[in-house]
């Protein structure tokens, strides 16, 4: 796993490592974030959105259908699941320094529908730029939803005067590394800290 330095302030943490702290408890609940509909290429109808607290047994469910190489890229380790501290955490990300959005099944006005794709972003304010980390339902790619998140990051950088998202990502993740390149977003690819890790930058100016 590669190491990442913190700030100076001491506010940074990674997008691929699991928070390890979690803020204070809001007291009074929050709105369910409204969000944007998304059309799959197959036709499949979702939404993307805010991730919220109440996604997080949605996200426990999302983590059991990746499979190990998709486990293995996100987080850089091996987990047989996600715990649910952890789903907590990661569905109740403190906005000052994050900000996460999920693709879910379109709400036929009952219950959320299940997370088919999760991005989130870190900031490092003394580098202007935010690390990100995203992965998508085996079921869901070559749909779209790896776009339509990516950019939805870059325009929250952008939203907050960012100029940079970048990420680490495992030298053999192939399919990662053709994503980047065809984005549509100024990218460089380049060798990261530790062998085997590439570091993959989007210029966001």
């Amino acid at each position: 796993m590669a190491k990442f330095p913190e700030s100076p302030t001491g506010s940074y943490r990674s997008a691929t490592r699991p928070p390890r702290r979690r803020r204070p408890q809001v007291a009074a609940p929050r709105p369910v974030p409204k969000g944007e509909p998304l059309l799959a290429h197959d036709g499949r109808r979702l939404v993307l959105r805010p991730i919220q607290p109440g996604d997080a047994a949605a996200l426990r469910r999302a983590f059991l259908r990746l499979t190990p190489e998709q486990v293995r890229a996100r987080f850089f380790y091996r987990m047989n699941e996600l715990s649910e501290a952890l789903a907590a955490r990661l569905s109740d990300p403190d906005p000052d320094i994050t900000a996460a959005f999920v693709v879910v099944d379109a709400d036929d006005g009952e219950a959320p529908g299940e997370i088919r794709g999760e991005a989130r972003m870190h900031v490092d304010e003394a580098t202007a730029s935010a690390e990100f980390a995203i992965a998508i339902d085996p079921a869901f790619t070559a749909q779209g939803l790896g776009r339509a998140l990516m950019l939805r990051l870059a325009r929250e950088c952008r939203s907050r005067g960012l100029v940079e998202l970048w990420g680490d990502v495992l030298a053999d993740n192939y399919a990662m590394l053709d994503f980047a390149r065809h984005l549509g977003l100024s990218s460089t690819i380049e060798h990261g800290d530790e062998a085997g890790v590439v570091r993959v930058r989007f210029a966001l100016t």
